[in-house]
């Protein structure tokens, strides 16, 4: 790998959480404890015993998981998908390495979704003599996507098309359609495609689209990653995951595995299955989807509330929102200095978007902030109290 730039959104986030009292600036559900699942399960005495670690013998478990934990996976996806396609990872971080690590070679070229979460980015980037396209998503017309624009970035060379589906930062996710046209062109043209899918399946309408791995064949090389963090608020296990129907790529990373990672820990493996488990899974989605619901409502109040200071798009699924801030002459905000004078004077996080997931340029998403759905509503109530006393005592 050559030189990788520095990841500004992580830093951002530690650099200032500790000088801050409302955190707006992640991404992840509330974290549950061993005893909130033993509380949310339907069946309580089954999970208690199977969250009792006090016997478990700490030995090296499989290099590709436990069944366990694999088949527990699999049932999130559709009946195509068994145990055998699953390959579990540190983290959906871990799975994104290991697959860029496994696939990619000087000459390549890759086209990413642009914004995505920035490791999607600067990873390929890093590999010497591997090129990086973007594929600008709109960003004031619900996300939109143009599929002609990366048809026309397809080149003889073109390697790889990298999604964050649903999409951090914008809450945005890709229609049917433009997923069918995606896997299309990625047949027509011998493509690699790797959905980064870890806001899966935090859907804020009624219906739930498909993951990219149903809309596939073994015949294509389709991989959806994941992991146990933003969906299902177990972000200190460490247990991420790709899926994907193709033998030949699912045996490239995990040959690749076996020299980076050798295999999961044994008591992380065991937490994640049992949350993923039917006892379980049901009630950890609904508490994540309702806070997210909770949040949404109270951001679009306020939304409406500040015309002229800031706009946004409703996020349809994810745990993320795009908001763009505002001068009195209705020019966007340099949203680092407004992120810092917030921090400073209200104790309030939030993520500059120019700064964490402006990749290609410093003035890319110039005024726009994220901030965080699926955080306490509490929070997030006492959150935007104090963002509007800052626009109110900031000057024109």
């Amino acid at each position: 790998m050559g030189e990788l730039a520095s990841f500004a959104l992580p830093k951002w986030i530690d650099s200032n959480k500790d000088n801050s009292t409302l955190a707006l600036a992640g991404s992840a559900a509330p974290s549950l404890s061993l005893q909130d699942l033993i509380d949310l399960s339907t069946d309580k005495e089954t999970t208690s015993a199977n969250l009792s670690i006090q016997s478990l013998k700490l030995s090296l478990g499989p290099f590709d998981g436990s069944k366990p934990l694999r088949q527990q996976i699999a049932a999130l996806y559709d009946d195509s998908v068994t145990a055998e396609h699953i390959f579990p990872t540190h983290g959906t971080t871990g799975a994104n390495a290991l697959l860029l690590q496994s696939l990619l070679k000087p000459g390549d070229h890759v086209i990413a979704m642009y914004p995505c979460y920035t490791q999607l980015i600067s990873l390929p980037k890093s590999v010497p003599g591997v090129e990086v396209s973007y594929w600008t998503l709109g960003l004031q017309d619900e996300a939109q996507a143009n599929i002609q624009q990366l048809q026309e970035l397809i080149r003889p060379n073109t390697k790889m098309i990298i999604l964050n589906n649903p999409n951090n930062p914008l809450g945005s996710i890709l229609p049917l359609t433009t997923a069918h046209e995606i896997v299309n062109l990625s047949r027509t043209h011998g493509l690699t495609v790797l959905v980064d899918e870890i806001f899966r399946p935090l859907f804020h309408a009624e219906v739930t689209p498909p993951s990219f791995i149903s809309l596939s064949t073994p015949a294509d090389k389709i991989i959806v990653t994941s992991s146990m963090s933003k969906a299902w608020g177990l972000s200190g296990t460490r247990i991420g995951w790709l899926a994907t129907l193709n033998t030949s790529i699912l045996t490239q990373c995990s040959d690749r595995g076996l020299y980076t990672t050798m295999a999961l820990s044994s008591i992380d493996s065991v937490i994640a299955t049992e949350a993923l488990s039917d006892r379980c899974r049901p009630q950890i989605l609904t508490r994540h989807l309702d806070i997210a619901q909770r949040n949404i409502a109270l951001l679009d109040a306020f939304v409406e509330s500040r015309k002229g200071l800031c706009e946004w798009v409703r996020p349809a699924a994810g745990g993320t929102a795009f908001i763009r801030f505002l001068d009195g002459e209705r020019r966007p905000v340099d949203d680092v200095v407004f992120c810092r004078a917030l921090q400073e004077k209200k104790g309030v996080l939030l993520a500059p978007g120019s700064l964490c997931f402006g990749t290609r340029g410093a003035e890319d998403f110039r005024g726009y902030v994220r901030v965080h759905i699926t955080v306490d509503p509490g929070v997030m109530e006492k959150s935007l109290v104090a963002i509007g006393e800052f626009l109110d005592e900031s000057p024109e």
